[in-house]
């Protein structure tokens, strides 16, 4: 750990100074640091406010600030019409739970 926060430390003093050396305004190490770790999240959160399946609620609204312009309506899978039903073939007295979307793969067989 103490060399992945030597390499981290190294590597905000380099952003720094590229930062000084593009004639930026001076702004203390601490918010530097603050801004330059949000902005390379930013990217990530992007992203995964986009993937929420099994997400909890309380962060799906949390994530939606975070989502990129345009992609704020999300798109219905296409559904064919046809329900989950039980196979016919499969559903014995011992199979009465077995449902399947379309044709059951063992009796297509």
């Amino acid at each position: 750990m103490v060399i992945f926060f030597a390499i981290l430390n190294m590597s905000g003093i380099n952003a720094k100074v590229i930062y000084f050396g593009n004639d930026r305004k001076v702004i203390r190490r601490k918010e530097f640091l603050k801004q330059l770790s949000h902005e390379l999240v930013l990217p990530q959160l992007s992203r995964r406010s986009e993937l929420t399946l099994g997400m909890p609620l309380n962060l799906q609204n949390k994530l939606k600030i975070y989502q990129t312009p345009g992609n704020d309506e999300h798109e219905e899978p296409e559904t064919t019409g046809m329900k989950r039903k039980r196979c016919e073939d499969c559903a014995g007295p011992g199979n009465k739970r077995k449902f399947t979307k379309y044709n059951c793969k063992k009796s297509s067989v």
